[in-house]
């Protein structure tokens, strides 16, 4: 019941934001596109390696909605099953980036000491280095394919959820209910990831 309540009253206060509402609405947009590509464009052959040379080039027009490119295809329907590549890209490297960035983070930050130390000057490595050339040498080495992007770009996005669950960890960690957990006998795991961590998942 008190779930149930805690639900009602979140979307409440979500629903009353315009702009969230907003927000929710062209990503709910752009999700269901994504879905259902295939049917919602056009030229859904247009999406793979196809060409139309007479076609090259033309203006947007009732047939070709944002017209087309050097080799005939329809950019609309190419933009939509683009879509489906992007969310897909940026969900998988979230599922990559945010556990391992985190998991540093709380150790880091919990333990401290060399272990503090090791991990994050590892961490200021990567982020001393520009991400896009970070990518960029990352995929100098290995095949140009999609899986191979979305683990160049999760390279350059764990850092930045360490630093950010390292500086909460040190804030939290001599808190009062940690250090109770401590005296009753909670193990470290328990204390990082039943206690710690859900004070850092807001952030």
């Amino acid at each position: 019941k008190m779930i149930k309540i805690f639900k009602t009253r979140g979307w409440y206060k979500f629903s009353k934001n315009p702009l969230s509402v907003i927000g929710l609405l062209i990503v709910s947009l752009i999700v269901l596109m994504a879905v259902f590509a295939n049917y919602l464009t056009p030229f859904p052959e247009h999406a793979g390696p196809f060409v139309d040379i007479p076609n090259k080039i033309k203006p947007p027009s009732s047939t070709y909605f944002f017209g087309t490119d050097k080799i005939g295809r329809d950019t609309f329907s190419r933009i939509i099953f683009g879509y489906r590549t992007s969310l897909y890209l940026g969900v998988i490297v979230l599922c990559i980036a945010v556990p391992i960035g985190t998991s540093l983070g709380l150790v880091a930050g919990y333990f401290g000491g060399k272990i503090d130390a090791i991990i994050m000057r590892i961490t200021d490595i990567f982020l001393s280095i520009p991400p896009l050339v970070l990518a960029l040498s990352i995929m100098a080495f290995l095949k140009p394919t999609l899986t191979n992007a979305m683990i160049a770009v999760s390279m350059m996005w764990w850092p930045w959820y360490t630093r950010l669950t390292y500086n909460l960890t040190r804030s939290l960690k001599n808190e009062g209910f940690v250090v109770s957990s401590k005296i009753v006998g909670a193990s470290h795991f328990h204390i990082i990831f039943r206690e710690i961590l859900p004070n850092c998942s807001a952030s």
